[in-house]
């Protein structure tokens, strides 16, 4: 069971946007059962994102990249002196498991693969298998230690002044809170993606009812292009003009997200807007059973193919439940 004497929890989860989301459950049940200062280790471009989340009390940055032993050591100096007690690892790599070795943490606590051997609490990792939501994974993962939740929602508490200068945008751009759709057409994994001439055709029909927003990464904006020539049409795209903090914002006073599996999916989860989430189910360890949106009122459309999906579909789903 666990150690009442915890002071200081460093915990591991330095990959994708939605992957880094679905944590906070777990974070939540490692604060309320230890009563701690957790310190997460992020991605970079997720750290300022990071510190909105409740349970979350310092943000430490680890890139998802290869390190040379230099800086493996230099980020495992860091950590021994900080004298963390207790090293929770969500996403298991080699880097990782050795960094909280050299660290000296006395517990280390992940996933029996890449180097396990240098964990000393560690469970099967069977993920892949998709028998359940990732949520319930990272859950079980810190229940081997004895933590635990009743309050498994996803939840950011973005700053007053990040709010104003999202409701100062939307004034700029003629929108009103409530009254516009975020569109969210492309992800990780291109395979994941329903064919963007649909997202196209869906985003010129929604216009005629409702102002359409269109957001997406940086690396999407060549792509992503194609909206400018529904701007008559009243869609804005923002693709490659915001970060995390301002998409949040933009999502949280949307009236509903319309996206592939991706990480805007578990944000909008964050902020409370309901989602209509595009899936493909060829393989057990990607479909919605183990990434779809999480909480209620969200709605999953999931065929063998997501380009079976067709535009007619996510319509009537729209008139029959939002409209």
């Amino acid at each position: 069971m666990h150690n009442l004497q915890y002071r200081e929890i460093l915990v591991f989860r330095n990959d994708r946007l939605g992957e880094f989301l679905l944590i906070i459950p777990a974070l939540r049940a490692l604060k309320k059962v230890f009563q701690v200062k957790i310190t997460v280790v992020v991605n970079p471009y997720l750290k300022e994102l990071a510190k909105y989340i409740p349970e979350v009390d310092e943000v430490l940055i680890w890139g998802r990249k290869k390190h040379c032993l230099r800086e493996i050591f230099s980020f495992s100096y860091l950590l021994r002196r900080e004298k963390f007690d207790l090293a929770v690892i969500f996403n298991p790599t080699k880097e990782a498991h050795l960094i909280s070795f050299l660290a000296g943490i006395p517990l280390r606590l992940g996933y029996d693969r890449k180097w396990g051997f240098l964990l000393n609490r560690k469970i099967k990792d069977e993920k892949a298998q998709g028998k359940f939501h990732e949520v319930e994974y990272n859950l079980q993962l810190v229940k081997e230690i004895g933590a635990y939740a009743e309050d498994l929602s996803l939840r950011i508490e973005l700053p007053q002044e990040e709010l104003k200068k999202t409701q100062d945008f939307l004034n700029s751009q003629v929108l009103e809170p409530k009254n516009y759709i975020v569109i969210s057409p492309f992800c990780s994994n291109p395979l994941k993606e329903w064919p963007l001439k649909n997202f196209l055709e869906l985003a010129e029909k929604l216009g005629k009812d409702i102002r359409v927003v269109v957001t997406g990464s940086g690396e999407d904006q060549e792509r992503g292009s194609l909206f400018n020539s529904l701007k008559e049409r009243g869609v804005l795209n923002l693709i490659g003009k915001t970060d995390l903090l301002q998409l949040a914002g933009i999502l949280k006073y949307a009236k509903l997200l319309i996206s592939n599996d991706s990480g805007s999916v578990h944000l909008a989860c964050c902020v409370g807007i309901r989602t209509i989430v595009l899936f493909g189910n060829t393989n057990p360890s990607q479909s919605s059973q183990r990434w779809g949106p999480w909480g209620k009122d969200h709605i999953v459309i999931e065929k063998p193919q997501v380009s079976q999906i067709k535009v007619e579909e996510v319509l009537r789903i729209l008139e029959d439940t939002i409209f």
